[in-house]
């Protein structure tokens, strides 16, 4: 498996996929081109030792593999591009050739074509599967001028966009038709207990988003929906915002702006395992994705499905492939991107209607369990793995 970063605290379908794989008999080599520098890690990357699988395919990663490598090589494997020296080969000199695998399975279009040129170096061989998840399909390719995912598009065995969406963005694109199959990222129901919300007549309305603070996220629209929310009912709110990122302090000046500093609650990054903790005492989850001025979006938020499955009920945009997984008005809402005045009147109709809430969350719970099952799903990545491999 090759991937930008690992272990990286936002990409649990990573793990879930890792160990999956391992569950089911698999040797998993994973290669990576960054630590994630994320102090706070999955517990099942101990659990499973993943990171003895792992090796990181960057410079700093390097330093440690060239012990006995001649001086004036090693400064060329981690400056490369001080003496030009492709990237693919110093990697290539510094770790040698890393043996032949039935497939190079590779998550993100870039990282994929990464891989691609790695292998075309000689640093690992076999066939390329790509997953493909949003940022590398909605911004990727406008990144530098002249960049094509056509050389990947034609070596790759399989490409896995993981909704309807972007398996149709990828066609458009140029990718053979017969290559693309939507693989979807998928939770663990087994580890999420399904429990229906209810809500005492005077208590607060706890509402929680998870996710960076960058703008796809579109926590400014729920933080301004929270104010507008909050003037029409007589019901308190109270907004939970876990993660971090560059819009943070932006973030918090427009909670004070908006006056309802003391309704909103900025936790911080956290571990999986306390977000699931965390979604226990909530009402509501707020996912009010929309489209970055850079043209990033999202492909299916994995928090929507962890919520969905825990019985929350949720609140989201018509955003990518999230109508994927929310159907509006059955297993959850919809609104229109950047509209804080429709995302308030949501919040303020599921505050008005607690005795809705059982019929929502329990179809939502059933469609996770029926396509956003990691279990199911890990079933159809080992098949499309093993047929990829078996190819000639």
């Amino acid at each position: 498996m090759v991937l930008g970063e690992f272990p990286k605290l936002s990409e649990t379908f990573v793990i879930e996929q890792i160990t999956g794989l391992l569950e089911r008999g698999h040797d998993v080599r994973i290669f990576a081109f960054r630590r994630s520098g994320e102090a706070l890690a999955q517990a099942a990357i101990s659990r499973h030792a993943l990171l003895e699988r792992t090796s990181y395919l960057t410079p700093a990663g390097l330093r440690e593999k060239l012990a006995g490598v001649p001086a004036a090589l090693g400064f060329a494997v981690t400056h490369p591009r001080s003496l030009r020296y492709p990237r693919a080969l110093a990697l290539r000199a510094a770790h040698g050739a890393r043996g032949s695998f039935d497939v190079i399975y590779c998550h993100f279009g870039h990282v994929a074509d990464e891989a691609r040129r790695l292998r075309a170096a000689g640093l690992f061989s076999g066939p390329l599967v790509a997953v493909f998840h949003g940022f590398d399909v909605s911004v990727w390719p406008g990144f530098k001028q002249g960049y094509t995912y056509a050389p990947l598009f034609r070596e790759a065995r399989r490409l896995l966009p993981i909704s309807e969406y972007w398996r149709d963005r990828l066609v458009a694109m140029g990718a053979e038709p017969a290559k693309v199959e939507v693989l979807r990222m998928g939770v663990d129901c087994g580890a999420l207990k399904f429990r229906t919300r209810s809500i005492a007549e005077a208590e607060p309305l706890q509402l929680v988003s998870i996710g960076r603070l960058v703008e796809k996220k579109g926590t400014a629209y729920a933080i301004r929906a929270i104010a507008r929310a909050q003037r029409t009912l007589d019901r308190p709110l109270h907004y939970h915002i876990v993660g971090d990122g560059p819009l943070r302090d932006e973030l918090v000046a427009l909670a004070r702006s908006e006056n309802i500093e003391r309704c909103v609650t900025f936790h911080g990054p956290r571990r999986f395992d306390e977000i699931v903790a965390l979604l226990e005492g909530m009402h509501v989850l707020l996912a009010p994705s929309v489209t970055a001025a850079n043209k990033d979006m999202e492909g299916i938020p994995m928090v929507l499905m962890e919520a969905m499955a825990q019985g929350l009920p949720v609140i989201s945009t018509f955003h990518s492939g999230i109508p994927e997984l929310v159907n509006h008005g059955e297993t959850g809402y919809l609104v229109a991107e950047r509209d804080s005045d429709a995302l308030a009147a949501a919040i303020v109709s599921l505050a008005r209607t607690p005795e809705d809430w059982p019929r929502l969350t329990r179809n939502a719970r059933n469609e996770v369990e029926r396509d956003f099952n990691a279990a199911r799903l890990g079933e159809q990545l080992e098949r499309v793995l093993l047929d990829a491999s078996l190819k000639t």
